[in-house]
């Protein structure tokens, strides 16, 4: 099958997996660390997304407002996702385990990939990533005293900055 052709099946798939399942999660107020962890992460990305509505990045519409958006599809995966991982970890301390031990993990992760980046693995990636060519833009010199944002770009391009 084609590689674009499957990955628009796919997200018609998602998308209507997305609405339907909505409908049958409740939402849950987070006591624990890691569910109000798990709200406080959702609610930065929640506002990084309307930043990024308000750009014009969806519909192609600046200044554009969540309620005129007619591209929805990636806000409500987003609210699934937190409403979902939320009320798991609040009614299942297994899954509450599992959400704590992802936050440990990712965290140990960001260090392993701060502590292992180069300064031509980050031109490389950008390059390949986000088709965006650093090459020459800067020095190696400030790679080494600036690597922790390179990283930030590296693993989420300008989202990053939005952080």
């Amino acid at each position: 099958m084609h590689r674009e052709l499957k990955m628009h099946l796919t997200k018609k798939f998602v998308n209507l997996a997305v609405r339907i399942l909505s409908c049958f999660i409740p939402r849950a107020e987070p006591t624990f660390p890691q569910t109000r962890m798990t709200q406080k992460v959702f609610e930065r990305f929640f506002t990084a997304y309307k930043t990024e509505v308000y750009a014009g990045r969806f519909d192609d519409v600046p200044y554009q407002t969540i309620k005129g958006l007619r591209d929805k599809n990636f806000m409500r995966l987003l609210q699934l996702s937190e409403k979902l991982l939320v009320y798991l970890g609040e009614n299942d301390r297994y899954y509450r385990q599992w959400l704590g031990y992802a936050f440990l993990l990712a965290t140990d992760e960001t260090q392993k990939q701060l502590g292992n980046l180069t300064y031509g693995d980050c031109l490389e990636l950008c390059r390949v990533q986000w088709d965006f060519n650093l090459e020459g833009a800067f020095p190696p010199e400030y790679f080494e005293a600036h690597k922790g944002e390179f990283l930030n770009m590296v693993l989420a391009n300008f989202l990053g900055n939005l952080a």
